[in-house]
C-alpha cells in the first residue's frame, strides 16, 4: 500500500508524541511507586530511628508519591489554567488556614456547643506504628501537630495538608471563574443572578460537606431523643471515623471538580457566542 511522504512523517510525529507521553507517564509511576515503597520502609524500621523522624518521612514518602500519581491534566484544570487574582488567593489561603487550623475546632464547638477556658497549648508528636493492615491511616494522621485553644483540640496532620491544599486549589478555581462568569455574563446581560448562583451553590456545598453534617445531625438527633449513649458507639467506630474522616473531604473534592468543569464549559459557550457576535458586527 502507498503511503505519501507527508502522511508518513506525519504518523512518525504522532507516533514520537506517544512515546513521549507514554514514557513521562511510565517514569511518573514508577517515580510513585518507589516513593510508596520507600514509605512502607520507613514504618518497618521506625522502631530503630527516631520516631518522630522516621513518621515524618513515611508520611512525606506516600503523599508525595500519591500527588506525583495524579495526571497532569488535574493540575492543569485547577491550577495552570486558571487565572489567578486576588478573589484566587483570599479564597484560597482562608479555606487553608481554616481546614488545617481550625476546622478541628470549629467542629467541636459545634457538636460539644461552647465551653470555653483560658488556655493554650501546641506541640508536636507521633503514633507508635500499629499493625500493617492500618498503615495508611497512620501516614495520614502521624506526625500531628496540635494545638489547644481552652477545651478545643486541632491536629494538622499529613492528610489534612494534603487534601486541604487540593480543595483550597479547587475553591480558588471555582470562586475565579465565578466571576469570570460573572463578567461575562455582564457583557452579555442575561439572567446574571440565577447562572452566578448555581456554581457559587456548589462550591458551598463542597466547603460545607466536609463539616460532617451527618454526624452532627445523628447527634442532635440523639440528644433530643435520649439516645445518646448507643448513638456513641457509632460515631466512635472505626467504619464511621473512616467515612467522614476520609470520605467527605473526597465528596467535597469530586463536587468542587465537577463544579468546575460545568463552569468551564459554560464559559467556553459564552466565549464561542461572544466571538461570534463580534464576527457577524466586523
Amino acid at each position: 500500500m502507498f503511503i505519501s511522504r507527508i502522511t508518513y512523517e506525519k504518523l512518525l510525529n504522532d507516533l514520537a508524541k506517544t512515546y513521549k507521553i507514554m514514557r513521562k507517564r511510565l517514569l511518573r509511576i514508577s517515580l510513585a511507586l518507589a516513593l510508596m515503597v520507600l514509605s512502607l520502609i520507613f514504618y518497618f524500621t521506625v522502631h530503630d530511628g527516631d520516631l518522630l523522624l522516621i513518621s515524618f518521612l513515611s508520611a512525606l514518602s506516600l503523599w508525595t508519591g500519591i500527588a506525583v500519581i495524579i495526571p497532569d491534566r488535574f493540575y492543569t484544570v485547577i491550577w495552570k489554567n486558571v487565572r489567578k487574582t486576588k478573589a484566587y488567593w483570599i479564597s484560597f489561603s482562608l479555606y487553608l488556614f481554616f481546614h488545617v487550623t481550625l476546622y478541628g475546632i470549629f467542629y467541636n464547638i459545634v457538636l460539644g456547643g461552647f465551653n470555653f477556658f483560658l488556655y493554650f497549648g501546641y506541640g508536636v508528636g507521633a503514633a507508635v506504628p500499629p499493625p500493617p493492615y492500618l498503615f495508611l491511616y497512620w501516614v495520614s494522621t502521624s506526625p500531628a501537630f496540635f494545638t489547644f485553644i481552652g477545651p478545643y483540640e486541632s491536629d494538622v496532620t499529613p492528610y489534612t495538608v494534603f487534601i486541604g491544599l487540593i480543595l483550597a486549589a479547587l475553591i480558588g478555581a471555582n470562586v475565579e471563574k465565578i466571576f469570570e462568569l460573572r463578567r461575562l455574563l455582564q457583557e452579555r446581560k442575561r439572567a446574571l443572578s440565577m447562572l452566578v448562583a448555581v456554581p457559587s451553590l456548589g462550591v458551598v456545598s463542597g466547603t460545607s460537606c466536609c463539616l460532617s453534617l451527618p454526624s452532627i445531625l445523628i447527634y442532635i438527633a440523639a440528644v433530643s431523643t435520649g439516645t445518646f449513649s448507643s448513638v456513641v458507639a457509632i460515631l466512635s467506630s472505626p467504619i464511621y471515623f473512616s467515612l467522614t474522616y476520609f470520605g467527605l473531604p473526597i465528596a467535597s473534592l469530586a463536587l468542587l471538580v465537577l463544579n468546575l468543569r460545568d463552569m468551564n464549559k459554560i464559559i467556553a459557550r459564552l466565549r464561542g457566542l461572544s466571538s461570534q457576535g463580534k464576527a457577524r458586527l466586523s
